[in-house]
């Protein structure tokens, strides 16, 4: 079960064509929290008998058959209970049944200038549902409905990622959900008021309502407002001191033609406001699009439990029943047969019982029991056939009929559905309110620019834009694909596995042979079970293949190909001639300006020559003059060298000489 969301006031960006909540002192006007206490207490006081239901259908379905008296009973008279739960396989085969049949939303446009509209619609719808797990909660929501006899949703708007909010589903279940009592519509299209009441961690309620926080903490401490009311299987007080815990009630209301909403807990208003969901009519309608799957004549709804119960009942007992009567012996005996009754009785009970009789008395089972246990045999097939017969049977689902056409299998179907006609009608008429709601919803708030992405039947992703800015023609800014502008009526499809007269047509045009359906393919396609999305691009090619011109005479092409191809040849030989001069032109080109740059290089040899030979002509000139100066310079060097050493020996000559007259002996005195 959800926690209360705040209505989208709240969780509003500003600006976004959202007003806040309107506190008391404004101009807006609303009921006191004591008129919208009396309404609720009159709910409880006048709906006891459909809550007991409720909780007794849910008790039922859950496998709890049995009342504590009747467990007592039999504990005394040590009979087993017998429980055959077959109300949880009926109201699952209801449950699989509606998501067999699983029909989804399809937009139509109300004008011929929205034709391409409606596809962009049909994709948002389903985006916003697959968004919000629709095809689980879908299924959740039929077995509530089947159980409790009222579910539904409730529309949440949050902070979105592109700048503007977001669309979330909720599941609500019967037990939270009050109404107007004197509501006698299935869909509660004529209910004054309505909404939910739960209990909440008052820390939950100060996160919800911040700055009520004092206020809550204040009837917390003071234990106030314990007004006793009926609340089933549940706490009965409005605060509950010890858990620290408050009733929160979410209050939606008519007044002066709007819807209103309040959440309240016991006296105290935490806040109010006026519904900011409107319809294609300007109208408000209320956050909770709930059904019912069938309302009695005292107005009160209720489930395919009410009608199951007794011979769900009447299985158990029959069942237990005979378990005991299987189990047990009833014996006819004379007065004093046995000598200790209590000793016969357990030596009867058992398998390889001995028991002695006294001599000339009686004693043999009662065969009544036989004809007991047969008859409760019979009267419990009795209620299990009831029981089986109830619901999804072989001819609704579509078994053993495989070999049938499709109008046959439509005929068995919708003769086999009957049973559950008031069920499916209500919860096709809830699942179309709801699509029109979700899609003013999103009219409404989504004016950001946006990629929604979708799956079609053959599991293909198809991205979409919406709200796109681009600029027009005249360089204005315009936008493209433009949501909220868009006329479509929401209508319900069947789903893949539906056969419709389509199907059955396609089958008489195969019977007609393959030569039929190639000469006329248009035919066949529109005939085929295909949706219209397949349909279209399929048929738009045949038709632009009709539209070309009749191919030409194949004579008259083949001269033509002749012709073309000889003036091909013709164009290549030509084509190769003109090749060939502009090589030979080209060759000559080349060589003469081989032979261009020849004699260039050769002259260009004879002045390097030319230049070399006077440079060895100078540079042996001058080697010449430098051979001579060094010649001049070792001659010079030399004759130095030679008047040197001719000195040089006259001094040792001269010195050698004056030494050899030294040494001569002088003649005496």
């Amino acid at each position: 079960m959800q926690t209360l969301p705040v209505p989208s006031q709240q969780a509003m960006p500003a600006g976004r064509g959202v007003a806040p909540a309107i506190d008391q002192g404004q101009q807006e006007d609303y009921y006191s929290t004591e008129r919208l206490r009396r309404q609720y207490n009159d709910y409880l006081g006048a709906k006891t008998a459909e809550a007991e239901e409720m909780r007794e259908s849910r008790h039922y379905y859950h496998g709890d058959h049995w009342t504590s008296e009747e467990l007592a009973k039999l504990r005394h008279r040590r009979q087993a209970p017998t429980t055959e739960n077959m109300i949880v396989k009926k109201v699952n085969g209801v449950v699989g049944l509606t998501e067999r049949l699983r029909q989804d939303p399809k937009a139509y446009p109300r004008t011929p200038k929205h034709d391409e509209g409606a596809e962009l619609a049909t994709a948002t719808l389903r985006y916003v549902l697959d968004s919000s797990d629709w095809k689980s909660k879908s299924s959740r929501i039929a077995g509530a409905a089947a159980v409790d006899g009222i579910a539904g949703v409730e529309y949440d708007l949050v902070p979105g990622d592109e700048g503007d909010p977001s669309l979330e589903v909720h599941i609500v279940y019967g037990d939270s959900f009050f109404y107007d009592p004197r509501s006698f519509d299935e869909g509660f299209t004529d209910a004054r008021y309505l909404g939910t009441a739960k209990w909440v961690d008052v820390e939950q309620a100060k996160e919800i309502v911040p700055e009520k926080a004092a206020e809550i903490d204040q009837l917390m401490e003071t234990g106030s407002e314990l007004t006793t009311v009926l609340d089933m299987d549940r706490e009965k007080n409005w605060i509950n001191v010890n858990e620290r815990k408050v009733r929160l009630i979410d209050h939606w209301y008519i007044k002066g033609g709007k819807w209103r909403w309040c959440l309240y807990v016991a006296n105290t208003v935490l806040m109010q406001g006026v519904s900011p969901f409107i319809d294609e009519k300007g109208k408000t309608f209320p956050r909770y699009r709930m059904f019912s799957a069938a309302v009695d004549h005292d107005g009160d709804r209720y489930g395919f439990n009410r009608n199951l119960k007794s011979p769900q009942d009447q299985l158990n007992h029959f069942n237990s029943k005979k378990a005991h009567i299987a189990n047990t012996r009833r014996v006819v005996s004379e007065k004093g047969a046995v000598d200790d009754i209590e000793i016969a009785r357990r030596e009867w009970a058992r398998p390889d019982g001995w028991i002695e009789t006294n001599p000339g008395l009686k004693m043999e089972p009662d065969q009544s029991a036989l004809s007991d246990f047969k008859g409760l045999a019979e009267m419990a097939v009795e209620s299990r056939t009831y029981l089986e017969n109830f619901g999804p049977n072989p001819s609704l689902i579509g078994q053993g009929l495989e070999d049938s056409s499709g109008r046959a299998i439509q005929l068995l179907q919708q003769a086999a559905i009957a049973e559950l006609g008031p069920y499916l009608s209500a919860f096709k008429n809830w699942k179309i309110r709801l699509y029109r709601d979700i899609w003013n919803i999103i009219q409404r708030y989504w004016t950001s620019e946006r990629w929604i992405r979708v799956t079609d039947d053959q599991n293909v992703a198809q991205f979409f834009q919406i709200n796109k800015l681009e600029v027009d023609q005249f360089g204005r800014p315009a936008i493209v694909n433009a949501i909220g502008s868009l006329d479509v009526d929401i209508i319900i499809d069947e789903g893949p596995d539906a056969v419709n007269l389509q199907a059955d047509s396609m089958m008489v045009l195969q019977s007609l042979g393959p030569q039929f359906l190639q000469q006329f393919p248009e035919i066949a396609i529109e005939l085929s079970p295909l949706p219209n999305s397949v349909k279209k691009p399929m048929l738009d090619k045949i038709q632009a293949k009709q539209n070309q011109p009749p191919p030409p005479d194949p004579k008259v092409m083949a001269l033509q190909a002749k012709a073309q191809l000889d003036a091909q040849n013709a164009q290549r030989e030509d084509a190769r001639a003109t090749a060939q001069a502009q090589q030979d032109m080209a060759l000559q080109a080349r060589q003469q300006q081989l032979d261009e740059r020849s004699a260039a290089i050769d002259a260009q040899i004879e002045r390097m020559k030319a230049v070399n030979d006077i440079e060895i002509q100078r540079m042996k000139a001058a080697a010449d003059i430098q051979i001579e100066r060094i010649k001049a310079a070792n001659a010079a060097r030399m004759q130095q060298e030679r008047h040197s050493q001719d000195m040089d020996i006259a001094k040792d000559k001269a010195a050698y000489q004056a030494q050899l007259a030294k040494s001569k002996p002088q003649p005496a005195a």
